[in-house]
């Protein structure tokens, strides 16, 4: 009696998924044809590759830190300088909050030296898109401050990537103010000024970076900015 040797069962492949099965190393046994009488197709050789393919994850983005911030408020009275600005108008001298504010900041870093190093304590005012920067020698002459603002106004140059301490963002007139403001690159403190629509009083906010600006000195920054426009002789002196 003649022993039967086993027959090996011929798998229906198509030649292109065979092709494929070959240059990937797949063992044509290990797929499942889909195709007319269990013939393998390519797309059983692409799902197979589909399915097996090990996700790789992705790495893991470290953690950014974000930004220890410490923000103040206060409402400054405006009585007093609207009453000066309103007699030296009438003498032939004009000066705007603006003018004002940009000499009180000055002032205030004058009066807080720790806040900025040597050399950094500029303001730079926040305009439309761009923003222009300004010396704060507390001993600068507010006509000569107001001249350098009204050329700013009048001329496109942006100074956002120099250095200051300090962005001054004036708020249009608003009986709503803000709470929260952010940073602006480059700037260790922002001050945003809402003059209320009676013009009577500004509500002020300053934000600070805290981990370049000591807490307790944007506080007393801020009280000296306060102390300096509720008092606005002391800024034409």
């Amino acid at each position: 009696m003649n022993a039967m040797a086993p027959q090996t069962r011929r798998l229906a492949v198509s030649p292109y998924a065979r092709r494929l099965a070959r240059e990937r190393a797949i063992s044509l046994e290990a797929l499942r044809g889909n195709g007319p009488g269990g013939r393998i197709l390519a797309a059983d050789v692409l799902g197979f590759i589909l399915v097996t393919a090990p996700i790789n994850p992705p790495a893991a983005t470290p953690p950014v830190a974000a930004p220890r911030v410490a923000a103040f408020a206060t409402s400054i009275a405006l009585d007093a300088l609207r009453e000066l600005l309103a007699a030296l108008e009438n003498s032939g001298k004009k000066f705007a909050i603006d003018d004002i504010l940009l000499r009180a900041a000055g002032r205030a870093f004058g009066e807080t030296p720790d806040i900025a190093k040597a050399g950094e304590a500029a303001v730079a005012l926040e305009l439309a898109g761009r923003q222009a920067l300004f010396a704060t020698a507390p001993e600068m002459p507010l006509t000569l401050l107001r001249a350098a603002r009204l050329a700013a106004l009048a001329d496109t140059l942006d100074e956002a990537e120099k250095l200051a301490a300090l962005s001054l963002r004036l708020l249009p007139a608003s009986d709503i103010h803000p709470v929260m403001m952010p940073l602006l690159p480059g700037r260790a403190m922002r001050l945003t000024v809402s003059v209320n629509t009676a013009g009577d009083h500004a509500d002020c906010l300053l934000t600070a970076d805290a981990a370049r600006v000591d807490e307790a000195a944007a506080a007393a920054w801020l009280t000296a900015l306060k102390s300096a426009i509720e008092n606005p002789l002391r800024l034409f002196v």
